[in-house]
């Protein structure tokens, strides 16, 4: 698929250091407009050992619909598939009972270039405001929770920048974060792999520190690093004020190598062997708040610029932005893009160190601003997964885009991550495993190296938005832009996301669920016939108090579920949600036809069985097939099969509903995507 055209003026396309901070000059000649710049492409075999350099940088608090929602081919704003309210409603209505309008919130844009949106403040993001807004999976808590604002949202025009880097890049929709609480704790993750749940070693970490003092005794992953002999670096800007005091203001305590005992200890080693650990850690730097520097990205980058220059760049590098750039939703998004700018640019501009190096920039949770995706959650009972009777995660959708010559073109995937994907990423490459990391995760979430085809390199670097004109631009609109607000009763409108789609890479994800009433109950057949293992989150929506039921199954595993019907009408309304937009919804009473639906899967065609056990025959509507209806008579106690191939078709993609005539209480539909280890293209 062609990379995106989005077009930006020549303010805002000129790329290279310029583009960065007025005068900063770590990359030197600009590109030509309409060129790029870099080596040209080139096409070899390769394999995970071409990688020398992995870095990553975490941003803060920022949901995934808040950010990419509007952006082509993802699973954002327009999402087909997303989960129903008890209401009837779909998720993106979200109950606030206050409005007069319907007594919902949809999401509403926050435009920048008519309200201050740059500086939003943050809401509620605590482990207690989080759990409230998932309400036991019915994520229906968010404006209670979050207030208004939760439901705001940014379109490629506010974060024009962003939008272009994972649309030249891969962006994964489909990456939560760790933990349904705040930053401290899935920044631990992050480093980790754990919070400590069952408290051994100063944990359960749920909540941020009252201060920044040593409180941990676990292993981090840079000590694992250290002991196996693999060089890294923390690259981060402690701001320490003239007589000491708050040592943490500059990375905002994003660097938690601070909360861990080891580090101080190394800190006040006279070995300078054990001290390196400290050092490795940026646990001493000397950016000064009065050194009126601050608002310039080549000096709070210039420790890794400068090793990027000179060649030195560590195996692994984790770079901390200072607060004025770490996007936390009283930092300026725009601030953050010229930060994420700079530290490429100082990759860029060794094309030598760019054509060997991975960069992961995440977020390290949502502050409070809502996302649609329901995430998987730990069943009850899973070890080192819950706190207090609460499952710790996992939290709702982040963004995260992968930056690499391996991973250039505009790539979307929707493979299950997490923060621990990253450590599981490091362990592949380097051989150092994080034995913290829970099992219930490792068979959830991915690695990463789906985003990834070595034997395709371009180190080409795209023309990006100027982040330098769009940070005068904002240092001149914010002043005298007024505060953003909701919309007003009756001005309420359905977000709308860019058309088209993008290429995908595969899953490996190939779940099944087929229902039949047996018994008095409506039984749910389930099977993962993939090779990735995978949850399935079912909603007996005909039960009021019956919540979700979530359903692991790893590759080639089968399960059963089963619901009792409503007491009277003997109904059902049953949906069950699973990864990269697979639904099930099946309808229907005792008082229905006795006839049944169930989609299986042949190599790579659809098989619908349609059967029906009446004594007389039942005419049967198939939609959903590119605008067309199939009308099939299905005779007494006969059956019907119909085979689709959706991969010649659809790209893989399929959403076919089934109604029979004079029973509008049946309904049956089937949504997914067929997988054959391939990339494909969005639905």
């Amino acid at each position: 698929m062609p990379e995106s055209q989005q077009s930006f003026s020549r303010r805002r396309f000129i790329g290279g250091a310029a583009g960065v901070a007025a005068g900063a000059g770590i990359l030197g000649a600009l590109p030509a407009e309409g060129a790029e710049a870099g080596t040209p492409m080139r096409r070899r075999r390769g394999s995970l050992d071409d990688v020398k350099h992995v870095v990553v940088l975490m941003q803060e608090n920022r949901s995934f619909d808040h950010y990419y929602g509007t952006m082509r081919g993802v699973r954002g704003l327009g999402d087909p598939a997303a989960l129903r309210l008890r209401s009837g409603r779909d998720v993106f209505h979200q109950p606030d009972l206050l409005r007069l309008d319907g007594g919902y919130l949809l999401p509403f844009r926050v435009d920048t270039h008519k309200v201050d949106g740059q500086e939003l403040g943050d809401l509620d993001h605590s482990w207690e405001g989080t759990h409230l807004a998932w309400a036991n999976g019915e994520y229906n808590g968010w404006v209670l929770a979050k207030t208004d604002m939760t439901m705001s949202y940014f379109t490629g025009a506010d974060i024009p920048f962003h939008h272009a880097l994972a649309q030249h890049f891969t962006v994964c929709d489909n990456y939560f974060c760790s933990i349904q609480g705040p930053t401290t704790p899935n920044r631990l993750y992050h480093w980790t792999g754990t919070i400590d749940p069952d408290g051994a070693a100063g944990g359960p970490a749920t909540s941020n520190p009252a201060d920044y003092k040593p409180v941990y005794s676990w292993t981090t992953y840079p000590e694992r690093l250290q002991h196996a002999g693999i060089d890294w670096q923390v690259y981060a800007n402690d701001e320490i004020g003239d007589d000491g005091s708050h040592p943490y203001v500059g990375d905002y305590g994003d660097n938690p190598l601070w909360l861990f005992q080891a580090y101080h200890d190394a800190l006040a080693s006279a070995d300078p062997k054990a001290r390196q650990l400290a050092e490795r850690a940026s646990l001493r730097t000397m950016w000064k708040p009065d050194s009126g520097l601050g608002k310039d990205v080549s000096h709070v980058i210039s420790q890794f610029a400068a090793d990027c220059k000179a060649g030195t760049l560590p195996a692994v590098s984790w770079v901390v932005a200072p607060y004025g750039y770490s996007e936390h939703p009283a930092a300026r998004p725009v601030d953050g893009e010229a930060y994420v700018q700079g530290v490429l640019n100082a990759l860029w501009g060794n094309p030598e160190l760019w054509e060997s190096t991975v960069v992961f920039i995440n977020y390290d949770e949502n502050d409070g601003f809502f996302d649609h995706v329901i995430p998987p959650v730990a069943p009850p009972g899973t070890p080192h997964e819950f706190v207090n009777g609460l499952p710790i995660g996992l939290g709702p959708r982040v963004p995260m885009t992968v930056i690499s010559p391996w991973s250039r073109g505009g790539w979307v995937n929707s493979q299950v991550f997490d923060h621990t994907s990253v450590l599981r990423f490091l362990e592949t490459w380097t051989g150092v495993a994080e034995p913290n990391i829970s099992a219930w995760r490792r068979s959830i979430c991915g690695d990463l190296t789906s985003c990834f085809d070595f034997a395709s390199v371009n180190t080409t670097i795209p023309l990006l938005p100027d982040t330098a004109a769009l940070r005068k631009e904002a240092d001149l609109l914010d002043p005298v832009l007024p505060k953003p607000g909701t919309p007003a009763v009756g001005q309420q409108q359905v977000p709308v996301q860019e058309a088209g789609t993008a290429p995908a890479r595969a899953t490996g994800y190939q779940p099944l669920a087929n229902v039949e009433l047996t018994g008095g109950k409506i039984a749910l057949h389930l099977r993962n016939e993939g090779e990735t293992a995978l949850q399935l989150a079912i909603y007996p929506r005909h039960l009021l108090l019956t919540p979700a039921r979530r359903v692991d199954l790893a590759a080639g595993d089968t399960a059963e579920a089963s619901f009792d019907l409503v007491p009277i009408t003997d109904g059902y309304d049953v949906w069950t949600h699973g990864p990269n937009g697979f639904l099930r919804h099946a309808t229907g009473n005792t008082g229905s036809p006795a006839v049944e639906a169930a989609l299986t899967i042949v190599g790579t065609s659809l098989r619908l069985l349609i059967t029906n056990s009446e004594d007389s025959a039942q005419t049967v509507r198939i939609s959903g097939l590119r605008g067309r209806e199939l009308v099939r008579r299905v005779e007494s106690h006969r059956g019907v099969t119909l085979t689709f191939d959706p991969l010649v078709t659809d790209n893989g993609w399929y959403d076919i509903a089934l109604t029979v005539d004079d029973h509008k209480a049946f309904g049956r539909r089937f949504a997914g995507h067929v997988e054959n280890g391939q990339p494909s293209t969005t639905g």
